[in-house]
């Protein structure tokens, strides 16, 4: 009898999306599910792995000396909140890349 075989699932992270940083870190999530990840410490490596140095500097003490728990958790709450635009920041980029043209801002609303 043959010991059953081990596959190991890559996880296939895009480049950290500093515009939608809770939408990426959802995708992350969903790779980690697909690849059967759920260790702390695999979760905060893929994140760091995944993140440039303009970015790196907002989590660099995270980094240095990790917590002994929660790495992944710590990493991805610094990260959505500094880059997760509030509300408002949404609302007036909408408004300042729409071209209404003759219509009102209420059909933009609607």
């Amino acid at each position: 009898m043959q010991p059953a075989a081990i596959a190991a699932v890559a996880v296939k992270l895009p480049d950290f999306w500093k515009s939608d940083p809770t939408m990426w870190f959802a995708q992350a999530e969903a790779q980690f599910a697909l690849a059967g990840v759920t260790q702390d410490e695999t979760k905060f490596h893929h994140i760091v792995a995944k993140i440039d140095q303009s970015v790196i500097c907002q989590v660099a003490d995270l980094i240095r000396n990790p917590l002994a728990e929660n790495k992944y958790t710590s990493i991805k709450d610094r990260l959505i909140s500094r880059f997760e635009l509030t509300p408002q920041t949404k609302l007036e980029k909408l408004l300042g890349s729409c071209d209404l043209g003759d219509l009102r801002p209420t059909h933009l609303l609607a």
